[in-house]
């Protein structure tokens, strides 16, 4: 599976999630796929806005910052309404009315429902025990329903796991590692090349068979 199409099955279940958060039981496959691809083009929206400010800003640790993370909900048009730098120096007032419209959806009834939804909060009736406390995300779930030993160690540097420590890949039967082939490959070019010219330089008169006495 492609990188795109992995990450677009990852999207799938939360995007399905906050369509029955707001109401929606059923719809076609290629409407799901539009949403899911509007949802993913918006995230790498406001992670390159992210990226840009964090370059312009501090470009020395360019991680992105909450501030960053701000400026670019307030690019994408997130944060609303809210006046824009210049007009907040001229009234000399910090306008907070898109921030704080945005942190009241974050912990209001609207996230709250897709949060139950997706099982993180108990709807009511349902009896609560000390484990669904901390519930795990859905794909955490799905990789221990998935694995046989419940361990980490098998998705470890792919994109499900994490990084893995960098180490030499062995060549069997070869060289000892892709560098030093990559040196062999590079010193049988330069002999290739050396030859050539050495063939190229030498008199006309002696690669003439006519003039050569036999």
């Amino acid at each position: 599976m492609s990188g795109p199409n992995l990450h677009n099955a990852l999207l799938r279940p939360p995007v399905i999630q906050i369509l029955r958060a707001a109401g929606f039981h059923s719809t076609r496959p290629s409407v799901l796929d539009t949403l899911v691809d509007i949802a993913a083009r918006y995230m790498l929206l406001l992670a390159s806005s992210a990226a840009e400010h964090a370059n312009n800003s501090h470009p020395d640790i360019p991680a992105p910052t909450l501030e960053d993370i701000r400026l670019a909900l307030q690019d994408a048009g997130a944060l609303r309404p809210q006046m824009r730098e210049t007009e907040e120096a001229w009234r000399g007032e910090e306008d907070l009315r898109g921030l704080e419209g945005f942190l009241s959806w974050f912990t209001g009834p609207v996230n709250r429902e897709i949060r139950r939804i997706a099982g993180f909060v108990a709807s009511e009736g349902d009896v609560i025990d000390a484990d669904s406390l901390e519930k795990e995300d859905y794909l955490t779930s799905l990789k221990k329903k998935h694995s046989k030993t419940g361990e980490e160690s098998r998705y470890a540097g792919t994109v499900l796991g994490k990084s893995a420590e960098e180490h030499p890949i062995v060549i069997e039967g070869g060289v000892a590692s892709i560098r030093d082939w990559g040196l062999q490959v590079k010193s049988r070019e330069d002999r290739s090349t050396s030859v050539s010219s050495a063939v190229s330089s030498v008199p006309s008169s002696l690669s003439d068979a006519e003039g050569m006495d036999i």
